[in-house]
């Protein structure tokens, strides 16, 4: 998965709003319709509760929003009429689906979403060391990037494996710098010979 951009721009008639496929919206949305394949079939029905219940769960900008919505003479309907192909765009992209993968499919076997929203909570709080609010504001894709970096960062300090840590003390570049980091902690008093 790449990393996707932070928004998508919902356009609805000559306006441009900013939509955030945050964590949270994920989790809020796929409880309440019992799954995006049920918010994305209302969508596909032209169901305008489903559409502004996305817009209202992800809307980077509530102000703009509501004054552009509120209004009796808006035009908000008649828009969204209009978008709502891009609404269904957009909840692939909520959902966490890689819009532009170029990789082989995979072949692990499927989870629910709330299993998986769980999952990534746990990485973005526990692995990250991300504040809750944090992770929840987080896209799907940034979490997974994150993550991603995290783990390359650990394989570069500590080795990926047997091979990777074989090489470093053979040629002595990793082997101070793993006793050091392996001492952390080791109250034991640790004398290196002069």
């Amino acid at each position: 998965m790449r990393l996707a951009a932070n928004t998508f721009a919902l356009q609805l008639g000559s306006r441009s709003f900013d939509l955030k496929p945050s964590l949270r919206a994920a989790f809020v949305l796929n409880e309440k319709y019992d799954g995006f394949q049920n918010l994305d079939r209302y969508l596909a029905e032209g169901r305008l509760t489903a559409a502004l219940d996305l817009i209202n769960a992800t809307i980077t900008d509530q102000k703009a929003w509501a004054s552009y919505a509120l209004p009796s003479e808006s035009t908000v309907v008649t828009d969204l009429w209009n978008a709502f192909d891009q609404l269904q765009e957009f909840v692939v992209i909520l959902c966490g689906a890689d819009t532009e993968s170029t990789s082989k499919p995979t072949t692990g076997k499927p989870i629910p979403f709330e299993e998986a929203f769980t999952h990534l909570f746990e990485v973005a709080t526990g692995w990250l060391g991300w504040p809750p609010c944090d992770a929840w504001d987080a896209s799907i894709s940034e979490i997974l990037a994150a993550q991603r970096g995290r783990e390359a960062m650990l394989k570069a300090i500590f080795g990926g494996g047997k091979d990777d840590q074989a090489a470093g003390v053979a040629d002595g570049s990793l082997a101070n710098i793993k006793a050091d980091l392996n001492a952390i902690g080791d109250m034991t008093n640790h004398v290196r010979p002069r």
